[in-house]
């Protein structure tokens, strides 16, 4: 059991650490927003997370067949990406009623995370990819349900702690260096955007 948690401690670490339109949508919401949205987006992130693992670890045949889903999904996803790379360069702020109800806000940064999380393909090959590499541990049921557990809890704190450092820096920041992050996020969510479509095609 501890060389379990060891290994998903680990490897929780390194899931963290991928750079990619979730990290930047994290720093960036963070910066713009306050901690909380970094929050937010992070229990979004895990929530996928937990489907992607369900799913790997017991396996898709239990799934209905969906004609061309993994295309249609990758279309729409790419579609989402590069709408919310150009929001990036457009100041699109929240809508009035998200500011305004903290349920509203709350599912707004949620599902943003969610999303940025579960239409990535590279995230979902990520965890079949841990899941397939954990069956040659020879663990036992408990021994892999706490290697994800603490691979999530793991995920869901460091993108957490990005949050709270993203808002403490954020009064040493110019507007110039803010409105630049702003730009690299768009062209990051607008670069993963294209290459889904690039393999589509």
């Amino acid at each position: 059991m501890l060389e379990a948690i060891s290994l998903g401690l680990f490897t929780g670490v390194v899931l963290s650490f991928g750079f990619g339109s979730v990290f930047f949508a994290l720093i960036q919401s963070s910066i713009e927003y306050g901690y909380m949205a970094g929050v937010k987006i992070s229990l979004g992130v895990v929530f996928g997370d937990i489907i992607m693992v369900s799913i790997a670890f017991l396996g898709t045949a239990f799934l209905p067949e969906i004609p061309h889903f993994a295309t249609i999904s990758r279309i729409f996803g790419s579609l989402l990406l590069m709408g919310l790379g150009i929001a990036q360069f457009r100041n699109i702020k929240p809508p009035s009623t998200i500011k305004e109800f903290k349920l509203a806000r709350f599912f707004y940064f949620f599902g943003k995370g969610f999303l940025l999380n579960v239409i990535n393909p590279v995230n979902f090959i990520s965890w079949m990819l841990v899941s397939a590499t954990l069956k040659g541990y020879k663990y036992d049921i408990y021994d892999e349900i706490a290697f994800f557990t603490t691979c999530i809890v793991v995920i869901f704190v460091l993108e957490s702690a990005f949050a709270i450092f993203s808002d403490k820096i954020k009064n040493r920041l110019n507007n110039l260096t803010i409105q630049r992050i702003k730009y690299v996020s768009g062209i990051v969510f607008i670069g993963i955007g294209m290459k889904l479509v690039y393999d589509i095609f």
